[in-house]
């Protein structure tokens, strides 16, 4: 069995998905997983596919390539050990969720996730947006972690209290399941 991983971004319109899962079916690739999102217009999906032969990407590059100039996308192709297919491992760890609010600026990031990286804390989901907030542009941070057990949280909660006091912004933790508990993700509704 040989594993690939394929991601593609490129300017947003219908039809990507299609495409691309059209030739990895004719390459007899079988999508095991697949997330797709888009941000201001831009497409970007990942995908783990699985096939049964080992001539596999020679001719998925060649179909890969003529796709992406059809489209006008980036596709990589990268191939995976069997080892590579399962998640980092932190050891024992508990979920949590940081936010981060404030006005929009350079380095926001870079500035919580730093102190996530000094601890060894992995980041298993993370979403930014900038939103219009009167006349002002808000800079939102959603993460999902897994914090290791032997992470001292009053610590690490001031820790980042005090990035957050130094970039201007909020920032809260909460363990994950209070987070969703208290704020129930609204359906995707279009506007």
């Amino acid at each position: 069995m040989e594993w690939i991983a394929v991601s593609v971004i490129g300017r947003d319109r219908p039809g990507i998905v299609a495409s691309v899962s059209r030739v990895l079916y004719q390459n007899r690739c079988n999508i095991e997983e697949l997330f797709q999102t888009a941000i201001r217009g831009q497409f970007a999906m990942i995908l783990i596919v699985s096939a049964s032969h080992r001539e596999i990407l020679s001719g998925l590059k060649s179909d890969v390539a003529e796709l992406a100039r059809e489209f006008d996308l980036d596709i990589n192709l990268r191939k995976m050990k069997p080892e590579e297919l399962t998640p980092y491992d932190s050891g024992e760890t508990e979920p949590f969720v940081i936010t981060a609010r404030g006005e929009d600026r350079p380095g926001l990031v870079y500035g919580i996730t730093e102190v996530l990286a000094e601890r060894a804390i992995n980041i298993t989901h993370l979403d930014v947006r900038v939103t219009p907030v009167g006349s002002k542009q808000e800079h939102i941070q959603l993460f999902e972690v897994d914090i290791p057990k032997g992470v001292n949280l009053d610590l690490l909660q001031e820790k980042l209290r005090k990035r957050g006091e130094e970039m201007e912004v909020v920032v809260d933790l909460r363990p994950w399941d209070i987070f969703r508990a208290m704020n129930p993700r609204p359906h995707h509704q279009h506007s």
